[in-house]
């Protein structure tokens, strides 16, 4: 007697070989390319707010913006150097982070909690990933943690490190996939891309270094 399959079975079976045939070819892709990182600052108003712009002495200007914008892109190029990965502005890249105005909120089953965050990402390993850094967040923490001789200038620079160096730790997110839970957002040491918090004075001021992540991400995309 012969056996009759289910058109529903023959179509699961068929769209699951598929997704699973997809899948492997995207991940021998990126195994074996440059992959590219889109980074770029959302078309706003980048504005501290009124005690901010007090404590440093005024609105920020044109110019300091611009000036952080390239110091943020300089600090992810730096890290990620000696990869397979190249750093341009292209919204639809494999991986991208954009760096928004106002602070990030996290909602779910229709609820937004009362918290803000200042990166975040949405992952989906061989498929690429997206997140987005909070300029607001950011720039308010490195105006808070800035020595207390420190210049205009100097918290400028700073703003610009710490919203690069939280693109850097988004594209780790995106970049590590299954690896994340790993790897990264670990709170062992401070001074690391991987620590799970921008609420820090090393993430603007001082230099910072892989852990965890780096010798995954070199076994990924190193060249």
């Amino acid at each position: 007697m012969r056996l009759r399959v289910p058109a529903n079975v023959v179509i699961g079976a068929v769209a699951i070989a598929t997704v699973l045939t997809t899948s492997a070819v995207i991940a021998w892709r990126v195994s074996n390319a440059t992959i590219a990182a889109g980074f770029w600052w959302e078309d706003a108003a980048f504005a501290l707010s009124a005690d901010d712009a007090r404590k440093i002495g005024g609105a920020l200007r044109a110019d300091e913006v611009t000036r952080m914008q390239r110091i943020s892109r300089g600090e992810i190029e730096r890290a990620y150097r000696g990869l397979r990965i190249t750093l341009s502005g292209n919204h639809d890249a494999f991986w991208h982070v954009a760096v928004v105005g106002e602070p990030i909120t996290v909602t779910r089953n229709h609820m937004t909690y009362p918290f803000s965050m200042a990166g975040q990402s949405h992952v989906f390993g061989p498929l690429g990933g997206f997140g987005s850094v909070a300029f607001a967040i950011l720039a308010h923490n490195a105006i808070d943690y800035a020595p207390t001789d420190a210049s205009r200038a100097q918290i400028v620079d700073a703003i610009g490190r710490g919203i690069g160096r939280a693109a850097v730790h988004e594209f780790a997110h995106q970049a590590l996939g299954a690896d994340n839970l790993r790897h990264i957002d670990n709170r062992t040491d401070e001074q690391s891309y991987e620590y799970g918090s921008a609420d820090r004075a090393a993430q603007y001021y001082g230099e910072l270094r892989w852990t965890t992540a780096w010798p995954v991400l070199e076994d990924k995309f190193g060249k």
